[in-house]
């Protein structure tokens, strides 16, 4: 009977339905059209609630910090222990914290199509762990400020906190805030470093607020605060400051589907349903580049770039959705002229850089059918030229360039624009 009177007198409930609303359209911007089935896509894509999930917490936590502050000497009164009455009076808060992750999961199964398996948990358990810190910051600023002021400052600055960043030109402080933006692709996922390092800089942040309550009326407690969370802040930059502008990934461990021989694809089994219409449409394509004198794959295999190639293997590029249109047709062909630079460059003992674009990729494109004007669009005039040069060549002289180009991986070492 306590529990829900302080349920009906707490303004946390008014946060969820405005809550559930930007949730939907946090993910409904990023949802891929075509339903995955990949459980860690499912988790990654549920963790976007955390711009919502994570401000409403904070600011429901400041403001019931504020209502009970209010109670004054009552609270000495209570049979209860400190830890039991903090545990009840944030109850309306934590409930807040379940219903809207709850929530973010049911919108992230409606739109891959599974529920969170394997590493998606473990963005499920960010969705858990983070806002959980920021609560701790909310209950401490709602301990010290009016709640009207505390509330407003919690939620607005843990939403900065993790969305601001990602605008900032230093790539390593949107790695502390914990918003993680994208998911894993099917062939590589996230270090578990990436959702770790946000726990401890909050719970850094989460500790440097207690102290700042704790010992507020003494100076040198301010300063023992500040010092902790620029020891946090110091701390997680150390942490993060290689990672550049991307998270860190590995390859996925994952037993492959594969169909057909020489060449055999094979691709993650989110992918099962697709691999026999991949097949089909790489033959001819990798027919006509075996006319011209490039030995065909033994393998096609969807696989992260992380993982060298064996010779006879080349990497296959394509994800969903599996559109059968002249356009997604003629983009697979391109990709495929791209394998064959990897897949030659592996078979020559040289590992490819996997920069896209290089004239040898152009010449194969060709090759295969791709339309002369958009190969002509991808290459810069001088590229064009000289493989206009190229093609004038006898087949053999053709190939052999192929080959050296491949090998040489010369176009790596050309600076993008």
């Amino acid at each position: 009977m306590i529990t829900w009177a302080n349920l009906r007198a707490s303004a946390a409930p008014w946060l969820l339905l405005p809550a559930w609303l930007y949730i939907g359209m946090y993910m409904g911007d990023v949802a891929h059209p075509v339903p995955s089935g990949y459980g860690v896509e499912s988790g990654e894509l549920a963790a976007y609630g955390l711009a919502t999930i994570a401000p409403a917490v904070a600011g429901a936590a400041a403001w019931e910090a504020g209502r009970h502050r209010l109670l004054g000497g009552v609270r000495a009164t209570s049979a209860r222990s400190i830890p039991q009455q903090l545990l009840r009076a944030a109850t309306p808060v934590l409930t807040l914290h379940l219903a809207l992750i709850v929530g973010a999961l049911v919108l992230a199964r409606r739109a891959v199509g599974v529920w969170p398996d394997s590493f998606g948990w473990l963005a499920v358990a960010h969705l858990f762990v983070l806002p959980l810190g920021w609560l701790l910051i909310g209950w401490c600023l709602g301990g010290i400020l009016p709640r009207s002021i505390a509330a407003p400052i919690a939620g607005i600055g843990c939403w900065a906190w993790l969305s601001i960043p990602h605008t900032l030109s230093s790539p390593w402080v949107r790695h502390l805030g914990g918003f993680v933006d994208g998911t894993s692709t099917v062939t590589d996922v996230r270090d578990t470093a990436v959702y770790t390092v946000p726990w401890l800089v909050a719970a850094g942040l989460a500790l440097a607020s207690c102290l700042l309550v704790r010992v507020r009326r003494r100076v040198w407690g301010v300063g023992v605060s500040i010092l902790v969370a620029a020891a946090t802040l110091v701390g997680g930059r150390v942490l993060v400051i290689d990672w550049g502008y991307h998270h860190p990934t590995s390859p996925r461990s994952v037993a492959m589907a594969c169909t057909g021989e020489v060449p055999r694809v094979c691709a993650p089994p989110e992918y099962q349903p697709y691999v026999e219409q991949l097949r089909r449409d790489a033959l001819a394509p990798i027919e006509r580049l075996k006319i011209a004198g490039i030995p065909a794959p033994r393998e096609l295999s969807v696989r992260s770039q992380k993982l060298p190639l064996k010779p006879g293997t080349w990497p296959l590029h394509w994800s969903l959705p599996p559109d059968r249109a002249d356009n997604d047709r003629q983009q697979y062909a391109a990709n495929l002229a791209e394998s064959a630079v990897a897949g030659t460059a592996a078979f020559g003992g040289v590992t490819d850089c996997g920069q896209p674009g290089s004239p040898a990729a152009a010449w194969a494109a060709l090759v295969m059918g791709v339309n002369e004007q958009a190969v002509r669009n991808g290459l810069p005039r001088g590229d064009w030229a000289a493989l206009q040069e190229i093609r004038r060549l006898p087949a053999e002289e053709q190939t052999a360039w192929f080959n050296k180009a491949a090998t040489s991986q010369k176009h790596c070492r050309q600076v993008a624009p």
